[in-house]
Parts: C-alpha cells; sequence; structure tokens
C-alpha cells in the first residue's frame, strides 16, 4: 500500500469513529419529555420522576413539557415527527398511543408503526370520585340521587380514554344517562369536580388524593381487582355487583419509529433501572402508582393485547370521537 493510500485510509477510519461518539455519548444535550396533558395528573407525576432520575443519571437535563389537547395526540404527534435520535420523547398514556386507534375514523400518526415502544413504566386502577355538587358517600347512594335528577355529568381527560370508557361503561350497566364532558388533562377535570361543574370523574389515584384527603371528593369505588391500598375503606365494584368494571390506566415511555439500536438500549436500561431504583418505587407507590417495568417486545405485544380487549368495550359503548 502507497504511503497516500494508506494516509486517506487513516483519514477516512478517522472521520468514521468522530461520528460515533454522537451515539455512543448519547444524550450530549438536553431532552424534551412530552406528556399530552396538563400538569397534576398521572401522566405527568410519572413523567417528573423519570425526569429527575434520568437526568441525574444522565448529567443532561430530561425536560417535562405539556402539550395537551386532542387526547393526547399533539403531543404524540410532535415526537412521531420528531428527529429519530433520541432527544424528543412521550411519556404516554393509553389513548394517545394504542386506544385512539379505535376510536377516531383519522388520526396523523398510526400509534403502533409511527412510535417506539420503549418500556411500560407505571399503572393504576381507576377510582369513581363524587364531587361536592352530589354529596354522595357511597355509589349506591349516587346512583338513587341519579334516578331522581337530571343525567349524571362526568369528565375525562379526552375523548375515548379509559376514563370516557369507564363513565360509558357505568351507564350502560347502572341503566342511568350520563352526560361526557371532556377536559385537557385530569388536572383540569379535578379541578371541575372540586368546583361542581362535573358530578362525577373516574381517575387513578395520584390525581384524588390530595382532594380526598382535604375532605373535597369522595371516593366511592376502585375499578380494580382489589381494594386500593391508599384508600383501603373503598371498596371495589366487583365487591358492589358490578364486575365488568374493571380499568386498569398504564403508562409508559415512546419515541419515534426507526430509534438507532444503541440508543434505544441505552434509554431501556437507564428507565428499567429507575423503576427498579428503591426511591422510584416507593414514590410512585406513594401515589397509587405501581411500577411495571416491561420493554422492546413485550411492551409492544403488551399493547396489541390492550387494543383486542378494548375494541369490544368501545363497541358496545358507541364511544366515538366527534
Amino acid at each position: 500500500m502507497s504511503l497516500r493510500s494508506l494516509v486517506v485510509k487513516t483519514f477516512l477510519i478517522a472521520l468514521m469513529v468522530s461520528a460515533l461518539p454522537s451515539l455512543a455519548a448519547y444524550p450530549d444535550k438536553p431532552v424534551k419529555l412530552l406528556v399530552g396533558y396538563g400538569p397534576g395528573g398521572a401522566t405527568d407525576i410519572i413523567a417528573r420522576l423519570l425526569s429527575k432520575y434520568l437526568t441525574d443519571k444522565w448529567g443532561q437535563a430530561v425536560v417535562v413539557e405539556n402539550k395537551p389537547g386532542a387526547s393526547g395526540m399533539i403531543a404524540a404527534h410532535e415526537v412521531v415527527r420528531s428527529t429519530p435520535d433520541g432527544y424528543t420523547l412521550l411519556l404516554g398514556y393509553t389513548p394517545e398511543v394504542s386506544i385512539n386507534k379505535l376510536v377516531f375514523e383519522t388520526m396523523r400518526y398510526d400509534p403502533i408503526t409511527d412510535l417506539t415502544a420503549i418500556a411500560l413504566a407505571a399503572e393504576a386502577p381507576l377510582v369513581l370520585a363524587a364531587g361536592p355538587k352530589v354529596q354522595a358517600k357511597s355509589l349506591k347512594e349516587l346512583l338513587a340521587q341519579a334516578q331522581k335528577s337530571v343525567p349524571l355529568t362526568y369528565g375525562s381527560p379526552g375523548v375515548g380514554g379509559q376514563q370516557h370508557m369507564a363513565g360509558e361503561m357505568l351507564s350502560i350497566a347502572t341503566k342511568l344517562p350520563m352526560t361526557h364532558i371532556p377536559y385537557k388533562g385530569t388536572g383540569p377535570a379535578v379541578a371541575a369536580l372540586v368546583g361542581g361543574q362535573i358530578d362525577i370523574f373516574f381517575a387513578t389515584t395520584p390525581p384524588l388524593l390530595g382532594q380526598i384527603r382535604a375532605g373535597k371528593v369522595t371516593p366511592l369505588a376502585v375499578a380494580g381487582s382489589k381494594r386500593e391500598k391508599l384508600l383501603p375503606e373503598v371498596p371495589t365494584f366487583v365487591e358492589l355487583g358490578y364486575p365488568n368494571i374493571q380499568l386498569t390506566n398504564w403508562f409508559g415511555l415512546f419515541g419515534p419509529k426507526n430509534l438507532p439500536t444503541a440508543v434505544l438500549e441505552n434509554i431501556t436500561k437507564d428507565v428499567t433501572a429507575a423503576l427498579n431504583d428503591p426511591g422510584v418505587i416507593k414514590a410512585l407507590e406513594d401515589q397509587g402508582l405501581t411500577p411495571r417495568p416491561i420493554s422492546g417486545n413485550e411492551f409492544a405485544k403488551f399493547i396489541q393485547a390492550e387494543l383486542k380487549m378494548y375494541a369490544p368495550i368501545i363497541k358496545a359503548a358507541n364511544i366515538k370521537a366527534e
């Protein structure tokens, strides 16, 4: 090999090596973690817990940005359109990453093919809470009042999610008419519940806990297979004779499609470590959330199973986006 050829080859190798640190050193700049709902809901709470852990782990700021609207799809679509380099991620809640596909006739992205499912983070059953407007202390009292007055109003963080489905399922099970009022997130819906703009609201424990402890809202029933550890006096719908009302919210981390393998593996490793960290586990459990770290193909299969489960519920409740 001539000296000139050797110099050229060495130069080309140097160029290739110089390009590698951008992946190997991920992240080397701040990371955006988008949430499709306003502050105060479980999605936001989980995002901020992960943000703190990953910021400390990576030495780079992981900045939570709330982008509420369109049942979480504004934030999800921004992630779909982002450069697939790992610097724009989504802390997703069930609707925008699975259920909306069953509810909306048209979407600007396909949550299954346009998003990379990185890791399931946590889950929690829904809790039915009554606001001061109805002053019910039990499900039996609520239903008795509803039979004597105008249809109950219930809120949700948007059309098509589990909270919307839960209200429709309760209406079907009790044969009582109920009016759905969607909000741009759980936080605004809880504020409406406390303020008397709506009668009832299904949510996970985290956004309700402070209001429950303050005596401003009353938990009536848990839509899970067992009672909530933080609400031990509240019966399940199963105990109350409504075994079909079992709905669990789940939350996961997503990126755009075509994430580089090295970046995906790095994010997955560190998020999994976060969800196994005793401090993060305690912080989640203190809010009524259960960590459930699964990733990769297992997480993708979990989402497909959820789609199959919710399809008949949505059809039976005739839930459609307006």
